[in-house]
């Protein structure tokens, strides 16, 4: 089981396709506030649009300067206070990477026993929170199909079998995950555009008509029931083909 991340080892064994730069950045850091910050809630550090086409790197000095006075003249001073407020050994930059969806619809995601999950199948951007989500989701729909070709075999892991499920699997999440990344992206692009057309359709049509229904498409997912096995009936050997 692949899961180790974007730069995935495991993906890259598969044949996966190569990711794409989303033509955006992002800085990330964690604000301190010993006294308390007095925020009902607190989201992302900075998602920074590289509008200038410059890229915010360097010492983390520098980049937490350049971020107040390149990045934000049109944030709000609160935002600034959690900025000057970074532990600036945790600043970070990275470009905005995701998988093209065509990549994982078409893609060979599994390979005999072998594939992957989170990250190393579906990157995406940030832009709908949903990058930790999508992994737990293919948590459980993976432990769905292993549970069942257990119970399916009286109890026994059975190799031939477990190529199956696999591939099972991948038919299921396979659709869904391109969709968040399509998803993601498409949101992110409409949101920090700055050409007019895009302002028009984001604020007009997006968070008008399509927001509310993009939320649950994305957000309201069933990944089906997790079998209930009995460990202690159960032989976790082998069976040969």
């Amino acid at each position: 089981m692949g899961c180790d991340g974007v730069h995935s080892v495991v993906a890259r064994w598969l044949g996966l396709t190569e990711l794409v730069h989303s033509g955006r950045s992002a800085v990330r850091g964690l604000a301190v506030f010993p006294q308390g910050h007095g925020f009902k809630q607190v989201r992302f550090f900075l998602d920074e649009s590289n509008k200038a086409g410059e890229k915010v790197t360097g010492e983390a000095e520098k980049m937490q300067r350049d971020v107040l006075e390149k990045c934000t003249e049109k944030f709000p001073s609160e935002y600034l206070d959690v900025v000057r407020h970074a532990d600036l050994s945790s600043l970070s930059w990275a470009p905005l990477m995701f998988r093209p969806p065509w990549g994982i619809i078409f893609g060979k995601l599994s390979k005999g026993n072998v594939t992957v999950a989170g990250d190393a199948m579906h990157p995406m951007t940030p832009d709908l929170g949903n990058g930790g989500g999508a992994s737990l989701e293919d948590a459980v729909v993976l432990g769905r199909h292993i549970g069942n070709s257990i119970i399916n075999n009286g109890g026994l892991i059975v190799p031939g079998d477990m190529a199956k499920t696999m591939d099972d699997y991948v038919k299921e999440r396979r659709w869904r995950a391109a969709m968040l990344v399509t998803a993601s992206y498409l949101s992110g692009r409409m949101q920090q555009g700055d050409k007019w057309w895009i302002n028009f359709l984001r604020d007009r049509a997006l968070y008008k008509y399509f927001f509310g229904w993009l939320s649950r498409l994305v957000f309201v997912y069933d990944c089906g029931r997790l079998p209930a096995i009995s460990f202690g009936a159960m032989d976790l050997s082998s069976k040969k083909d």
